[in-house]
C-alpha cells in the first residue's frame, strides 16, 4: 500500500466531491441588485420623467395644500389666504388689519415654486399675478370653512399642456386635465 504524505495528491483523495448546495448569498444579492437597477431604470423613464405626469401631481400638490389651508382655517379660529406670485404663491394670514405673509414655518414650507404659467379666476374675475411687496389675498380660507369659488388655470408652455383647479364656496376642489387645449 502506498504511503501518502499530508499535503500531497494521491487518486484517494480525488472520490470525495462537493455536494450541490444551491446559489450563495452573494449570487442571490447580485441578481436582486440588477432586477432593482432595471426596474428602477424602466420606471424612471416611463413615469416620472413625463410632464404629463408632474404637471398632474402639481395641481395634486396645490389642491391638498388648499384643502389644509382651509382645515387649518377651521381649527384654528384664523383665516388665511393665498397670494398668486409669478412663479409660485405665498400663504397669508389675516392679523386682525389684513392680510401679512406668514411666518410660521408649516406655512412657508408649504410655498413652492414652478416653472408653470398660472390663470386664477376668482368669484368670475380674472386676478393679475403681480410680484408686490405686499401680496394682494387672492384665495380666501374663512375661519367659518368657505373658501373662494376659483378656477385656476395651469400651463406647460413647453409641453403644450394645461390643468385646471376649480373649487366651490364649501371647499371641494375638482382637477380637471390635463389637457393640450384650453379648459
Amino acid at each position: 500500500m502506498p504511503i501518502s504524505v499530508p499535503g500531497t495528491w494521491t487518486p484517494d483523495r480525488v472520490r470525495y466531491s462537493r455536494s450541490p448546495r444551491g446559489f450563495t448569498i452573494l449570487e442571490i444579492l447580485v441578481v436582486i441588485a440588477v432586477i432593482s437597477v432595471v426596474t428602477s431604470t424602466i420606471l424612471l423613464n416611463t413615469r416620472l420623467g413625463n410632464p404629463e405626469t408632474q404637471l398632474k401631481q402639481h395641481a395634486s400638490t396645490l389642491a391638498k395644500t388648499m384643502k389644509l389651508l382651509l382645515q387649518e382655517a377651521i381649527l384654528n379660529d384664523e383665516n388665511y389666504a393665498l397670494a398668486l406670485v409669478p412663479g409660485g404663491f405665498k400663504v397669508l394670514v389675516f392679523d386682525g388689519e389684513g392680510f401679512t405673509p406668514s411666518k410660521q414655518r408649516f406655512f412657508t414650507s408649504l410655498q413652492k415654486q414652478h416653472a408653470y404659467s398660472d390663470e386664477l379666476v376668482v368669484d368670475n374675475s380674472i386676478v393679475a399675478i403681480e410680484d408686490k411687496q405686499e401680496p394682494d389675498p387672492h384665495i380666501l380660507f374663512l375661519s367659518s370653512g368657505e373658501m373662494s369659488v376659483i378656477q385656476w388655470q395651469i400651463q406647460d408652455r413647453d409641453n403644450q399642456l394645461n390643468i385646471q383647479l376649480n373649487s366651490n364656496l364649501l371647499g371641494d376642489i375638482q382637477i380637471a386635465g390635463p389637457t393640450s387645449e384650453l379648459l
